[in-house]
């Protein structure tokens, strides 16, 4: 599938090439200045971090309070650059590996702050662990709608060769629930699996491919 790049005139560019459907979204997961703004503000908070541990020792034997606020500070910025570093991981190219399914649903439904109930089936999916993590992430975040204490149900079983869960849907999605969706959409269908609503549209439905044995 290919997305034209027409002229003015509503012709086919004649002097740029065509960017595939597949080009666009991974631009949309990642964004073209990522790997650069990355590593730009991954040196710059380990500066900060330096600087903050000399503030420290500087501090040793004076006010605790002053000890107290640069650890707090430490802690803080240790958190940034952690969540700097899983961003990092997107901008690498995608290697499938095998990874515990409920390891990588627990990680992505922390991330946006979302609870979870329902029996999840033990299994072990082939698939790119960070992307495969940012895009449930975004799965829980639609399905959880708008606030905060989000719970979403859900329920799982293995199909063949895939695993197939089932989300119950917020019937007050979030802001930006098309983008959200669609990059889902794309990041597990990279990986062998897709993504889907009911017609409804009370469920969300993800598959993942299981580990060939």
């Amino acid at each position: 599938m290919t997305v034209e790049h027409l002229d003015e005139a509503g012709q086919p560019c004649t002097r740029h090439p065509t960017a595939t459907i597949d080009e666009l979204m991974f631009l949309a997961v990642i964004g073209s200045r990522a790997p650069g703004f990355h590593h730009d503000v991954a040196s710059k908070l380990q500066g900060l971090m330096m600087s903050v541990e000399e503030i420290s020792e500087l501090g040793n034997g004076l006010d605790p309070q002053i000890g107290r606020a640069a650890e707090t500070a430490l802690d803080a910025l240790r958190d940034i650059l952690a969540l700097l570093n899983v961003n990092r991981s997107l901008t690498k190219p995608p290697t499938r590996t095998s990874n515990a399914l409920g390891d990588l649903i627990k990680r992505a439904s922390e991330r946006v702050y979302v609870s979870l109930t329902g029996e999840i089936v033990d299994a072990t999916v082939e698939v790119s662990a960070p992307s495969t993590i940012h895009a449930l992430s975004l799965v829980f975040d639609v399905a959880g709608g708008p606030g905060r204490g989000r719970t979403v149900a859900a329920t799982s079983r293995i199909d063949g060769t895939h695993v197939e869960l089932q989300f119950v849907a917020s019937p007050s999605p979030p802001h930006g629930v098309a983008e959200s969706l669609a990059v889902a959409t794309y990041v597990l269908g990279r990986d062998r699996g897709s993504l889907w609503c009911t017609a409804d549209g009370s469920h969300i439905v993800a598959r993942l491919p299981l580990v060939a044995r």
